[in-house]
């Protein structure tokens, strides 16, 4: 999904979340044929839009384009394993650098969003299961995940929606080339 902020009736800013998550598993059991359609929709889908929406942004003279990624595309979970998602975040999120460095002479700003374990409906969804599962309280799985965190709970969706607002705004109108976790300091670098 690509989300693009007009301003006067133009694109200045091109938001973009294509997030295949739901294929499960790691190389040693991997169905390379899913893998490339993972890597298809989340790493070429996000660069094909990336590229239509070039001219609207060359047009208004620069602009931002933010990627929704992955923490795991820089560290792995230990609770899930997902790894054509976080090989395809991960280039993507490797792919922002070289685009910050190709479009900011046209004064496009390239940025990423890493979100890390956040509060919405698929980790509702995992933290009922695991709780069904585990015959334990859904209250304790969720324990289990926001006790890593530096800040006692999780990001929500809106968090990372936020952080994604932020990127795109000229509040950040000297940021390219970054990547920034979303993740109540589960994981800081």
């Amino acid at each position: 999904m690509a989300v693009a902020r007009e301003r006067f009736g133009r694109v200045d800013a091109v938001v973009q979340v294509a997030a295949w998550d739901s294929y499960f598993g790691g190389v040693e059991d991997a169905d390379f044929a899913t893998w490339e359609s993972v890597v298809g929709v989340n790493l070429l889908g996000t660069l094909k839009m990336t590229r239509a929406c070039l001219p609207a942004l060359k047009e208004v003279g620069g602009g931002s384009v933010v990627f929704i990624g992955t923490q795991s595309a820089v560290a792995a979970p230990s609770q899930v394993r997902q790894a054509a998602y976080a090989a395809s975040k991960g280039a993507l999120t490797s792919a922002m650098y070289s685009l910050a460095r190709e479009l900011g002479p046209y004064r496009i700003r390239v940025n990423t969003v890493l979100p890390g374990w956040m509060w919405g409906p698929p980790v509702e969804a995992y933290v009922q299961f695991t709780a069904h599962t585990e015959q334990v309280p859904e209250a304790e799985v969720l324990k289990r995940l926001s006790d890593r965190m530096a800040l006692p709970e999780l990001a929500t969706d809106g968090d990372v929606a936020d952080a994604a607002v932020f990127l795109a705004s000229d509040r950040a109108r000297a940021i390219t080339g970054q990547s920034l976790l979303v993740n109540a300091g589960e994981l800081m670098r």
